[in-house]
């Protein structure tokens, strides 16, 4: 059984530890259990009880009220309130709801809504970046199973797939660019290379796809194939097949001098390399974009900047 502290309660829920308090000297609402040392402690019941609370406070229940009401009451307006609502600050909390729940079909709605009111970027900012980190927090306290986090991962790809499929093409584009977008063998974060699919996008690129494992052999392959403006990838975790110095040369002499290829990503930021001419690191998915909407000489004198000072 997983148990928390008062602070680690607080941790998850955002509630603070002196409203807990409040809660069970006053309202009896929260009964935390204790060991035969008299030390206190939270189950995974009284995690969810205390989600569900904040989210009746939240929205208007007067916590009198709430301590009047009996559990399964509690649950069931819960349930009712993690549906689509136009207060975006409290949509975390429901989906929150919702993931432990498992109910696709209110994150879907939650997600949805802030999508065409907001847009994704706004959407990624304001509701998926919290609810990742929020729900990171509980994996590490055990509160969430693998199979919470990959309902959420698969639910969030589609998502965002479906928001790829929406743009549409603009053949008269003169600035548009033909772009490489994968990630290599052993990377899992595949909802940041997603989310830069998106924006390519919508900025009015050709992107050619390849996904994850891509290995760079088929980089190879690939670009004698097809001639492209640039080749992006992300590198978060350590890779397989090369040290991260051998991946960068061998990277840099496929692309050659005709192609720009651009990295970001952890362990691209976090180790000195020596830096190819043709390669060039960017900070974070916000300097990519600004760096892809560059040109010229400006561009590399730029960037040749950016990678002394990394």
């Amino acid at each position: 059984m997983v148990v928390y502290s008062i602070k680690d309660i607080e941790k998850l829920t955002g509630v603070k530890a002196h409203t807990i308090r409040i809660w069970e000297k006053r309202y009896a609402i929260v009964i935390p259990k204790r060991t035969k040392t008299n030390i206190r402690y939270y189950d995974e019941d009284d995690l969810k009880n205390v989600m569900n609370i904040a989210l009746l406070n939240n929205n208007g229940y007067k916590i009198s009220i709430i301590s009047k009401l009996a559990l399964d009451e509690r649950k069931t307006i819960a349930a009712k309130l993690s549906n689509v609502h136009s207060k975006f600050e409290n949509n975390i909390d429901a989906i929150m709801y919702s993931v432990l729940q498992l109910d696709e079909h209110n994150i879907n709605l939650i997600l949805n809504q802030h999508i065409v009111q907001e847009g994704l970027s706004q959407t990624m900012e304001e509701l998926v970046n919290p609810l990742l980190e929020k729900m990171g927090m509980m994996w590490i306290a055990g509160s969430i199973s693998e199979v919470h986090e990959r309902f959420v991962t698969n639910l969030l790809k589609n998502v965002i797939i479906g928001q790829v499929n929406s743009c549409e093409d603009n053949p008269n584009n003169i600035d548009k660019k033909k772009i490489i977008l994968y990630l290599p063998e052993g990377q899992s974060h595949e909802l940041s290379i997603l989310y830069l699919h998106f924006m390519l996008k919508a900025k009015g690129n050709e992107v050619l796809m390849f996904g994850t494992n891509f290995s760079l052999e088929s980089l190879e392959e690939s670009l004698k194939l097809v001639k492209v403006d640039c080749v992006i990838t992300v590198i978060n975790e350590k890779l397989q097949s090369y040290s991260i110095q051998r991946y960068i040369e061998r990277l840099g002499e496929i692309v050659g001098s005709e192609t720009r290829a651009v990295l970001t990503g952890y362990e691209v930021l976090s180790n000195q390399i020596n830096i190819p001419s043709n390669i060039h690191f960017v900070k974070n998915i916000e300097e990519l974009l600004s760096f892809n909407d560059k040109k010229g000489p400006a561009l590399k004198k730029r960037v040749e900047v950016n990678s002394k000072s990394l």
